[in-house]
């Protein structure tokens, strides 16, 4: 396995956060396009740049592990809340659903 920062030699822990990183910016521009929410859009931007930034290794190796897994796990507590208060299973279940997955994937990486 690669070090972490290393956008050439990426572990399997980056992987998972860029796929996620893409799920979120989908769901950010598709919220922009099929209601026109600005809000949904810059807000994906600005978590997809922060994440990007802990998948390059920008806040140092263990640090910006645990900056993935806390900003994944913060999502899946918004998205399942929206879930709950909607009831409707899309955006917020499904992208609830996706980040359980996801800090799922990621707590089961070293932070070595």
């Amino acid at each position: 396995m690669g070090e972490t920062g290393n956008l050439f030699t990426m572990t399997n822990f980056d992987s998972v956060l860029w796929g996620f990183n893409a799920v979120l910016l989908t769901g950010g521009l598709v919220g922009y396009f099929k209601a026109g929410s600005r809000v949904s859009l810059l807000t994906s931007c600005l978590i997809a740049a922060v994440l990007a930034f802990a998948a390059l290794g920008f806040f140092g190796a263990t640090t910006s592990r645990s900056v993935a897994r806390f900003i994944v796990g913060c999502l899946f507590c918004l998205f399942g809340y929206r879930w709950w208060v909607t009831g409707k299973f899309m955006r917020g279940g499904l992208m609830a659903l996706i980040a359980l997955a996801t800090s799922g994937l990621l707590a089961g990486f070293d932070d070595h």
